[in-house]
């Protein structure tokens, strides 16, 4: 339950609980092999979740690896996005405009980005697209924005590590979720040896990847 009688502010364990609790009862999701949840528009620091404003262009994301060993709870907690950086937004790869991937949840599997090991989607994926603003109208809250048409398949929507030390998103992504660490620091060096370990152990083809919106973690959260 919410601590401190403050909205929008949960302890981390209790907040990882209910993250469980959702993807069982809305995608039958299993947690006795490592998990991805990721969750828009919140913090994590000294322990405890909360809200943010889910800016656009910021790494205000997090990514929770999940499992339950023996009947013990077991996570690890990424700061990340799951959006575009502004720097696609203006200036899309695609004519129907800029990929965010859709709340769901997905399949990925061990690949390549760019030359560096990553995660590759596995299935297809869900993704909302953002046409560029006119008369270079800036771009703010993503609560503020309205997708131009809505799309299924094969995207390249990847999951990797941030290529520079910038604090913004900008070209870092374009649709794919990316950790705020670059590929040879500890956050993701973790990440990817937790999953690739886990992988490998269990023969599996892919790992489990659920997005959740900052809506939906409200519910959570309030």
């Amino acid at each position: 339950m919410p601590i401190l009688g403050e909205k929008g502010t949960m302890e981390t364990k209790e907040f990882v609980k209910s993250l469980l609790a959702y993807g069982s009862e809305k995608y039958g999701l299993l947690n006795d092999r490592w998990v991805i949840i990721g969750v828009r528009g919140i913090d994590f620091k000294d322990g405890i979740i909360k809200t943010n404003n889910d800016a656009i262009n910021e790494y205000n994301d997090v990514l929770f690896l999940i499992r339950t060993v023996n009947g013990s709870l077991e996570f690890k907690v990424y700061s990340c996005t799951i959006d575009p950086g502004r720097y696609w937004l203006n200036q899309p790869m695609n004519p129907a405009g800029t990929a965010r991937i859709a709340e769901g949840i997905y399949k990925y599997k061990l690949g390549m980005h760019r030359g560096h090991k990553a995660f590759n989607q596995y299935a297809k994926v869900t993704v909302n697209r953002y046409a560029p603003h006119e008369n270079a109208k800036p771009w703010f809250k993503w609560k503020d924005e309205s997708s131009s048409v809505t799309q299924t398949g094969f995207f390249a929507i990847d999951i990797h590590a941030k290529g520079g030390s910038s604090k913004f998103v900008e070209m870092s992504s374009a649709g794919c979720t990316v950790l705020n660490s670059t590929w040879t620091d500890a956050p993701w060096l973790e990440f990817y040896s937790t999953i690739e370990a886990a992988i490998s152990a269990h023969s599996q083809a892919y790992i489990c990847y659920c997005v959740m919106d900052q809506s939906s973690a409200v519910t959570i959260l309030s």
